[in-house]
């Protein structure tokens, strides 16, 4: 009788010991899955932890016709698809007036997609269409109002990418941040011009705009270039170009035609 009371005892033991690593896990679980806090305005963590980061820069001296609305949209909803939730997507444009300080149309956090969605814890339904509602709506017509705006004098593109690597915002590791240019990539504005000078960077590093030339920490960088009837430049000159600018400023260059 002796044996089978200490074999009871130990046997309801072992059981809430069970139970209470159960209940554990459970609050363990739910922990880990606690949102952060965001700010309400642009869904991002308020303590700017950003796990990612992806800045779209739209070129626009020359004007994007219709047929372009359609590939441009869906080239940004894969990138807008691909950021983690609480990822930041950021749209600039190059700015004429100022080359140094590109203009901002859009900065906000993805509240996560389906793609991402944990069928445990969350209707991916729901889960999409929060996101389209709260996040791939509003980016959609901040693009679209980019796509329709009148054609820039001149393609600062140089010193764009300069300010976008410069931003306090802008500091995930480097397989975390993603610029992605979408242009026919000709630099033209008073400091380099391909026109005058030529796409050749052995040139182009003897100016000084050759000077701002950074290293940015091994980050990804697309270059989606727009489809023109006729380039006013070889192409293969121009992504050469590119390819040796981000190759001395450590990136992770490639470009999509």
């Amino acid at each position: 009788m002796a044996r089978k009371r200490e074999k009871s005892k130990a046997f309801w033991r072992w059981s809430i010991v069970a139970m209470l690593g159960a209940v554990f896990g459970l609050f363990a679980v739910v922990a880990l899955n606690m949102p952060p806090a965001t700010d309400p305005q642009t869904a991002c963590r308020t303590d700017h932890r950003d796990p990612a980061h992806t800045v779209l820069l739209i070129d626009q001296s020359d004007p994007f016709s219709t047929n372009d609305f359609g590939w441009v949209e869906a080239f940004i909803d894969q990138e807008a698809r691909q950021l983690p939730k609480y990822g930041r997507l950021t749209v600039m444009t190059p700015n004429v007036k100022n080359p140094y300080d590109p203009q901002q149309v859009f900065s906000q956090c993805s509240t996560g997609s389906a793609d991402a969605a944990n069928p445990f814890f969350e209707n991916p339904r729901m889960v999409e269409d929060n996101w389209r509602m709260q996040f791939r709506d509003p980016l959609n017509a901040a693009v679209r109002t980019v796509l329709e705006d009148q054609v820039a004098p001149s393609s600062p593109l140089a010193e764009a990418i300069h300010s976008i690597f410069d931003r306090a915002d802008f500091s995930p590791p480097g397989d975390k941040r993603r610029v992605v240019i979408i242009s026919d990539l000709i630099q033209n504005s008073e400091n380099f011009n391909f026109y005058r000078m030529g796409a050749d960077f052995e040139t182009f590093s003897t100016s000084r705009l050759a000077q701002d030339v950074r290293d940015t920490g091994g980050a990804q960088v697309v270059a989606r270039i727009v489809p023109r009837q006729s380039y006013d430049l070889p192409m293969s000159d121009v992504k050469a170009f590119w390819s040796s600018y981000f190759s001395t400023a450590n990136a992770d260059f490639s470009s999509v035609n």
